[in-house]
């Protein structure tokens, strides 16, 4: 990969993601919104640990990469746009 490629890489992967606490389990993730349709979360396995959602996916035998979504994190990322402490790039 060229160093531009890698800085495109990068921009996309980490320009516009907020950190962001799950108000149900404290999860700390980063998110972004790039249209009011999509919305974009990187999971570091500390955060992934502490969601319930996610745990239960494991002890059920699901693979977290196999969970659409948390749903107490989507609030939370909703209510964060709502208040402005999340834009919409």
């Amino acid at each position: 990969m060229t160093s531009e490629t890698l800085a495109e890489r990068r921009a996309y992967l980490e320009e516009g993601l907020s950190d962001i606490g799950c108000a149900r389990c404290g999860a700390l993730v980063r998110a972004g919104k790039r249209s009011p349709q999509q919305t974009s979360v990187q999971w570091t396995v500390r955060a992934a640990s502490a969601c319930a959602a996610l745990a239960a996916a494991h002890a059920a035998g699901r693979p977290a990469a196999l969970v659409p979504t948390c749903p107490d994190l989507r609030d939370t990322i909703d209510r964060a746009v709502r208040e402005g402490r999340l834009e919409v790039s």
